[in-house]
């Protein structure tokens, strides 16, 4: 008996037809990279119609947003006729922006690549679900500062890269009472404010940062002699009628310390021996 194989028994219009009701963009460019197929996936999600990607390169669908870094890993391993996996940016004919699942393989022909075969996969949502989950867990809930993970990430990263800031510790006064004697969602709504308030000064290039309980951070650019903490005190003291309090502790990187321990150690020290002096002045008319 002849055994006969599915693929020579499968009629080419089929198989083009098969390849065009795949639910995952197809499309094959020959050695120089160079479109010379596309199926109907492709050019529903892209917007382009085949007459208009044939004999052209896959960089066209990039855009400014692209990451370079994507590009350069493609690049390399399609010089090296090596397949790839990737999620990358790309860009439909509308200028939207579309996250692909991309795989690339190469087609040898007696040792040498006559095409390369891309499957490109809708990862919009599950990119987008990702960064809300990535972002969530780098979030404090009741401020929507940065919680302490996203805090030691962002100071590693600036201190790493040798970046001049300044280090800024708060510390509330007092907050014990306030959940105490007006109760936790009294103690929940006065964090939330100093969430707000510190949100509100911190300029851009800066960040601000619950670290927990009262405990708060803010990374401020440069090491100037500007007040820096001290007109973050001064903004919060004007919160609960202009009778909170908090210790305050600054350092700066690297003018004062070398390393990332020793700008810790720094501010934190001088959080508490502020606190422990009682160099915040009240308020004129604050009654304290």
């Amino acid at each position: 008996m002849t055994v006969v194989s599915p693929r020579a028994a499968l009629p080419t219009d089929l198989l083009w037809q098969v390849l065009d009701a795949a639910d995952v963009g197809l499309l094959v460019t020959d050695a120089a990279r160079r479109i010379v197929y596309v199926n109907a996936t492709f050019t529903r999600e892209t917007g382009y119609s085949q007459e208009e990607v044939l004999g052209r390169p896959c960089s066209f669908l990039q855009g400014p947003e692209t990451d370079p870094a994507d590009i350069q890993a493609m690049r390399e391993a399609l010089d090296l006729g090596e397949p790839i996996r990737r999620v990358v940016l790309n860009y439909r004919k509308d200028g939207r922006t579309m996250w692909y699942r991309l795989r690339i393989r190469p087609l040898c022909e007696n040792g040498a690549v006559r095409y390369f075969v891309g499957v490109q996969e809708d990862f919009s949502e599950t990119h987008t679900a990702q960064v809300r989950l990535e972002r969530l867990a780098s979030l404090d809930p009741l401020t929507g500062l940065g919680n302490r993970r996203a805090f030691d990430t962002r100071l590693a990263d600036l201190v790493g890269q040798g970046w001049a800031l300044t280090l800024v510790l708060l510390d509330l006064n007092d907050f014990k009472q306030v959940n105490d004697l007006r109760g936790h969602p009294a103690g929940d709504a006065l964090l939330a404010s100093v969430g707000r308030c510190l949100k509100d000064v911190t300029p851009e290039t800066g960040g601000a940062y619950r670290l927990g309980g009262d405990e708060f951070a803010v990374l401020l650019p440069g090491t100037g002699e500007a007040r820096g903490g001290e007109d973050l005190l001064d903004a919060l003291q004007t919160l609960e009628g202009g009778t909170l309090r908090a210790g305050l502790g600054t350092a700066r990187f690297p003018e004062e310390a070398a390393d990332l321990p020793a700008l810790l150690r720094l501010a934190d020290r001088r959080l508490y021996a502020h606190k422990a002096a009682g160099k915040i002045p009240p308020r004129p008319g604050s009654g304290r």
